[in-house]
């Protein structure tokens, strides 16, 4: 019996010392387990701060950006000047003494070679004119001497800017817009940014500018036949034509002068000139323009060729003074 209590005794102590190793593995294991649920909980967290950071970069990067692409569609391009050197390479390129130089500069497809042949009193498709297309038809700054030897201007046709070859904000730079007596900013539809900073690199560099609204002359009658659809057949021609007229002009310059006072600092506005390249064409000519819408054609004529008279009558004082 005694045998028998003593085995049974044994057996529990066994027993007992089993079920206190398994519960001390499972509270080794449970430790194991807490401890490595802690360390995936301070991973996660890690991850999510970084996560977070990596956000927050992103975001910041793209407001950046979002600031740069809003500085550019007012106009605020990266200063970017050209070194002395750069300078008088363009200048000997281009220039030649006793002349006055204006650029026709601006978007593609705009018309800058139809309107320098209009300044010459060149009809498009003669012998001297300047080449015409459909698309983009100048690749590289050509000049145009004008026919008439009174006049001492040099045309410039600038290649459209918009283009692969053209990108927006390098176009002043990469043309060599900077060493010229006068920028005419030529546009059609609509006034862009492109528009915008060439207008703010000519001031930097005080260059005279005029913007000029080509084939204007569609753009009225196209206005016309909306006004004769809606007058009827009683109405007066005379009127509606110059109703549409001064519509055209008012509207062009309101939307530019909303370009020009949206930008950063706000450029002081400038007049549109509403141009014909026909009705230039035959004032160059000296022909008959009765039969032609004229809009604009003989004050930016006029201006011009003012601006050229002092522009060479300051330089000529300059030169003189500096002997």
């Amino acid at each position: 019996m005694e045998e028998q209590l003593r085995r049974q005794a044994n057996e529990s102590h066994h027993r007992a010392e089993q079920l206190r190793r398994e519960r001390q593995e499972h509270a080794n294991n449970a430790r194991t387990a807490q401890l490595e649920a802690q360390q995936a909980a301070q991973r996660a967290d890690k991850l999510r701060e970084q996560a977070r950071q990596k956000d927050a970069e992103i975001e910041k990067a793209l407001q950046a950006q979002k600031d740069v692409e809003a500085r550019w569609r007012k106009g605020l391009r990266p200063v970017e000047l050209p070194s002395r050197e750069q300078f008088e390479a363009i200048k000997r390129r281009y220039y030649r003494d006793g002349k006055f130089h204006v650029a026709i500069a601006g978007r593609s497809g705009t018309g800058k070679s139809s309107l320098i042949n209009g300044f010459r009193g060149v009809w498009d498709g003669e012998d001297a004119a300047a080449s015409t297309d459909y698309v983009e038809s100048t690749s590289v700054v050509t000049s145009y001497h004008d026919p008439n030897p009174v006049n001492s201007f040099i045309w410039f046709d600038v290649p459209g800017s918009g283009t692969l070859a053209c990108s927006d904000w390098t176009y002043f730079n990469d043309q060599g817009l900077y060493i010229f007596d006068a920028i005419i900013v030529l546009f059609n539809d609509r006034f862009t940014a492109t528009d915008v900073a060439i207008l703010k690199n000519s001031e930097r560099y005080n260059i005279p500018t005029y913007v000029v609204r080509s084939k204007s002359d569609v753009h009225v009658m196209n206005l016309l036949k909306r006004k004769r659809r809606r007058a009827g057949a009683g109405c007066d021609p005379g009127k509606l034509l110059d109703e549409a007229r001064k519509e055209f002009v008012a509207k062009t310059q309101e939307s530019v002068k909303l370009n020009l006072m949206g930008t950063d600092p706000p450029l002081r506005l400038k007049k549109v000139y509403a141009v014909s390249r026909d009705t230039l064409t035959l004032i160059v000519r000296g022909e008959p323009t009765e039969d032609s819408l004229v809009l604009d054609e003989l004050e930016l004529l006029r201006e011009i060729r003012q601006d050229a008279y002092l522009r060479r009558s300051q330089k000529s004082y300059a030169s003189i003074a500096s002997l």
